[in-house]
């Protein structure tokens, strides 16, 4: 039997209506919750915008909540090899920051994403539900210099690298202003920039 994946699609048909399904649920979801607020959506209200049954929902999403504040399959296992196939010559850190910044890049386009980071902001006791993706990321970023540099995972410079590659991260999605202020990867750049410099304070004018 012939393959359906293309060389344009990169996976076959039915792996794109997987995560074409995916994604649907993942909008509709942040969409109801920015619309009604978080308690007021159930998972059939999610399906129902999504145009799916609740079966497929949970083929997918084990709670209304991991449909909105989780990422997209495989995410954190592609962030790490992103940093890991980063030049040789390259430190950890501007490895990272690469990586960050072309993450960064595909989010900002997303306007699931968009709409995502605008209702924690709406609703902040949905923050420390993100708890178990941020772990999954920073994990990624650790397993990632691990393997850049040969040290162990309890390695104290690749535990704090990690840390405040990963913090800085974090500030920059908190700090950035969709459609007003500076642009997401302008932010990272700076933030990075600080990080490699020791975090000097910047001089006043």
């Amino acid at each position: 039997m012939a393959s359906t994946s293309t060389p344009e699609t990169g996976c076959g048909l039915r792996e794109r209506k997987k995560l074409a399904t995916r994604a649907a649920l993942r909008h509709a979801a942040v969409t109801l919750y920015r619309q009604h607020g978080p308690d007021s959506v159930t998972v059939e209200d999610i399906c129902a915008a999504a145009g799916v049954s609740p079966r497929t929902f949970f083929n997918y999403f084990e709670t209304k909540d991991e449909a909105v504040l989780s990422f997209s399959e495989g995410t954190p296992q592609r962030f790490r090899q992103r940093i890991i196939e980063r030049p040789a010559e390259e430190s950890p850190i501007q490895a990272i920051h690469a990586a960050f910044a072309e993450r960064l890049a595909e989010l900002k386009a997303d306007e699931t994403w968009r709409e995502r980071t605008l209702l924690l902001r709406e609703h902040p006791e949905l923050l420390p539900r993100l708890n178990h993706t941020n772990r999954a990321i920073e994990q990624a970023v650790i397993d990632a210099v691990v393997a850049r540099t040969g040290l162990t995972e309890c390695d104290v410079y690749v535990r704090t690298t990690a840390a405040v590659a990963f913090s800085a991260y974090r500030v920059v999605i908190g700090c950035w202003q969709p459609g007003t202020g500076p642009d997401l990867i302008d932010l990272l750049d700076q933030a990075m920039d600080l990080v490699r410099r020791g975090l000097a304070p910047p001089a006043r004018t």
